[in-house]
């Protein structure tokens, strides 16, 4: 995998000692977020916009734990943010946000003190954890475990619902991946979702097809827990219902230049192999 394109300053370093942390305090830990996005994005001739935030999924078994990765980056050159709580600083002056997800949760929410946001939700990191990552091999060496891109759109559905007024964003991202993804991945649609072409099917567009092979992904690794099956399926069929009046169809109609009925037809593909 090219990381060429995506690097930013210093990002190898930010690597080296964000793994050398890691490993050394026994923490397992996968990428989400934009970087994660393009490095998929990366697989084919898709522009994308590059990030000054690194954000890793951190599996944490105590408040301790969390506290000794934290001051160990500290040692290394790193600072709180005075922001956010769950944020580091990189001597280069990335953004790196670990979020962390295990045994510290309670309800799925983590608390910590600090500065700023001191609470996140983290609804969702343990089935990406458990299915949907892949192992990557990044052109700075190191090998890590990536969210897929249906992992992805996963995260940033619940993402949007926790905080819908600062996470316009998230609707965007996710009707972006969904319009890319058939050419990202068409050899394992063809290949593991061959069902979904002709038929009943034979008149919908390539990006309905995304949603349902993203929904299908989805489905595999949301299929043991039963809220957030039902939470993920309220998320969507609430936007549709809404139509033009949803925040994130709106979000989604301006950064893909589709109508608002193109957007809830793609919705409801989705919807369908969410529920199925």
């Amino acid at each position: 995998m090219n990381l060429e394109s995506i690097k930013q300053g210093g990002l190898k370093a930010v690597f080296d000692t964000l793994e050398d942390t890691f490993k050394a305090n026994g923490i397992d830990f996968y990428m989400i977020g934009a970087i994660a996005r393009n490095i998929w994005y990366a697989k084919g001739d898709v522009k994308f916009l590059t990030t000054k935030d690194v954000d890793f999924a951190v599996m944490i078994g105590s408040r301790e734990d969390y506290k000794n990765v934290r001051e160990e980056l500290f040692k290394r050159g790193y600072t709180e943010s005075g922001t956010n709580a769950f944020v580091v600083i990189s001597p280069e002056g990335l953004q790196i946000d670990l979020l962390p997800f295990g045994a510290l949760e309670i309800d799925e929410e983590v608390k910590f003190e600090g500065k700023g946001l001191t609470s996140i939700k983290v609804n969702g990191f343990q089935e990406v954890y458990n299915m949907g990552t892949a192992d990557v091999i990044l052109e700075t060496g190191h090998q890590f475990k990536i969210a897929t891109l249906p992992a992805i759109v996963l995260l940033k559905f619940i993402a949007y619902d926790d905080r819908p007024e600062l996470r316009f964003k998230d609707a965007r991202d996710i009707i972006n991946i969904i319009d890319h993804y058939f050419n990202l991945e068409s050899e394992f649609i063809y290949e593991n979702h061959a069902d979904l072409f002709g038929g009943e099917n034979e008149d919908i567009t390539l990006e309905e097809i995304s949603a349902m092979v993203i929904a299908r992904e989805i489905k595999k690794m949301i299929r043991e827990n039963k809220d957030l099956n039902l939470r993920l399926a309220r998320i969507v069929s609430g936007n549709i219902g809404l139509m033009e009046k949803s925040t994130l169809i709106r979000n989604m109609v301006n950064e893909s230049g589709k109508d608002v009925e193109k957007i809830a037809a793609i919705l409801e593909a989705m919807l369908k192999h969410l529920k199925e």
